[in-house]
């Protein structure tokens, strides 16, 4: 389904890139802005909405995403990442805030750890969102869907 972006009305846009079951989209999300890193996982509490208004890459339409058809949303820092680079794992200087450090496994081999809220809805919900602990990872804030995964540990707990 496509929206057609409300002429004259200013809106707070991320950088996404959106994995779906048959291609990449990027673009940029309606979003709403938070303070902390803190807020941001506290408001992940709230869930994600079952659809996903995108604006693609050079477009001016607003396109829905169905939440169902995606593996992950990728908040980033840009569209180009760096494919060489390969995340850092374990060290001492990550952020400091209250949740779960995991390590996941996608079904497509891809491996990633971060920090999840620790809630019964991390457990519950259809997806969760993770920090990724990498400060020079390209990706911000990544929604997993939990079908698109195929392992998930717990490394420990990390708290103020």
């Amino acid at each position: 389904m496509t929206i057609e972006a409300e002429p004259g009305l200013k809106k707070d846009w991320e950088k996404v890139v959106v994995h779906t079951e048959t291609e990449v989209i990027k673009g940029f999300m309606e979003t709403q802005q938070v303070d902390n890193l803190d807020e941001l996982l506290l408001g992940a509490l709230r869930g994600i909405p079952p659809f996903l208004r995108v604006r693609r890459l050079a477009s001016e339409t607003v396109e829905e995403i169905q939440i169902e058809q995606a593996k992950a949303i990728f908040y980033v820092k840009e569209f180009a990442g760096d494919s060489t680079h390969k995340d850092l794992h374990f060290y001492n200087r990550a952020p400091l805030v209250h949740g779960v450090w995991i390590r996941i496994e996608f079904t497509d081999g891809e491996l990633m750890e971060g920090l999840v809220h620790n809630t019964m809805r991390f457990l519950s919900d259809p997806g969760f969102f993770i920090r990724p602990t990498d400060p020079k990872s390209n990706n911000r804030l990544v929604y997993v869907m939990k079908k698109s995964l195929r392992d998930c540990r717990i490394l420990g707990l990390r708290n103020l």
